[in-house]
């Protein structure tokens, strides 16, 4: 990262490295998803080179406390190579700024932040990230204009469905990739966000399903990776109406098991999922087989508002929560350039 430390008060702010790896990681732990779902994310002993799989390169500023010699908060931007325009092009997901529970409402510095990333990714077509719904205060922090911080401007709506382990409707065919690159260029290609390429280490050790006519071309198919070894989920606690439904049999009516509180969640992700015309009950039918097939008692997938997936996919069984989709904009740049339908993949957020 191109920036020399500053010096703000007691605390340093500063390109992270290596060795503040377990001080990241501790920060991660001390916090969690707000609302019924009490659910922490993690990203593993090694959140730095967790952050770096989800793209070609990851630009991760800490801020370090000199008095106690400890990262107490960091954020950055992870730059992937996306389709924009039906083009690809380098685009930058901020992670978002994560302080450590005993730091948070105690830091001034945080413009300043902003401006160090800013400039780190001022090369990129454009940049976007995604606040859970939950996390009323900071949507109302950031999108309130403010001197010396970029526009969030409001794009879109984002839901993450949680499916059941489903069971075996149709066959599905394992890691025959032929024919998935013209789904690629012919499908993927249009919406904005989406990965080019599918090699990215955040998606996971992955296997790729899919249903095919009866001329071999591809009607439904997807990938379904472990991504565990970069990031996981802690089930924390439950509160409102799914402590009670927690301790039902949700498996048996199709929906996705309830881990128990403290339980690291055993889940798989889905990818780059395609329906052919985006049929609701071939989507069903094929998420159901795949799911099956992959052995997963949980599997996670995401899409926008507009795409017309996410509408498929809303109606199987499945536990769901939504965040915002923003564009942010910097130096007062005026013109929105995530258009169209967005495919942007749960797995590298």
């Amino acid at each position: 990262m191109s920036f020399r430390s500053e010096k703000h008060g007691k605390y340093i702010l500063r390109p992270a490295v290596y060795s503040d790896n377990d001080d990241i990681r501790e920060i991660f732990e001390s916090g969690s998803f707000a609302g019924g779902l009490n659910v922490q994310f993690l990203r593993g002993p090694e959140p730095l080179a967790s952050f770096a799989a989800d793209g070609d390169h990851a630009y991760i500023i800490a801020a370090e406390d000199t008095e106690k010699g400890k990262v107490i908060a960091i954020g950055g931007a992870v730059v992937q190579t996306l389709f924009l325009d039906g083009t690809p092009a380098e685009c930058a997901y901020l992670t978002g700024l994560k302080v450590h529970h005993d730091y948070r409402g105690k830091l001034a510095f945080i413009p300043r932040a902003y401006g160090i990333i800013g400039k780190t990714v001022s090369g990129c077509a454009a940049t976007y990230t995604t606040i859970l719904d939950g996390n009323q205060g900071v949507i109302r922090m950031l999108e309130k204009r403010r001197k010396n911080m970029p526009e969030y401007r409001c794009i879109g709506h984002y839901t993450t469905f949680c499916l059941g382990r489903g069971k075996s409707v149709i066959p599905v065919e394992t890691d025959n990739l032929t024919g998935f690159d013209r789904i690629v260029a012919q499908y993927f290609s249009g919406k904005a966000l989406a990965p080019c390429s599918t090699e990215y280490k955040g998606f996971g050790s992955k296997r790729f399903y899919c249903l095919r006519d009866s001329s071999g071309d591809i009607e439904a198919c997807c990938f379904i990776g472990d991504q565990s070894a970069s990031k996981y989920y802690r089930m924390c606690s439950y509160g409102g109406i799914y402590r009670a439904v927690s301790h039902l049999p949700t498996a048996l009516f199709g929906y996705p098991a309830f881990p128990a509180s403290g339980e690291i969640i055993k889940n798989g992700i889905i990818t780059f999922l395609y329906v052919r015309d985006n049929d609701h009950k071939l989507c069903s039918a094929f998420l159901r087989s795949a799911a099956y097939a992959s052995g997963f008692p949980m599997l996670l997938w995401g899409g926008e508002e507009n795409d017309p997936l996410c509408c498929a996919v809303g109606k199987m069984r499945t536990v769901r929560y939504g965040s915002r989709l923003y564009e942010v904009l910097w130096d007062g740049a005026a013109d929105t350039l995530i258009n169209g339908v967005v495919g942007m993949e749960a797995a590298l957020l």
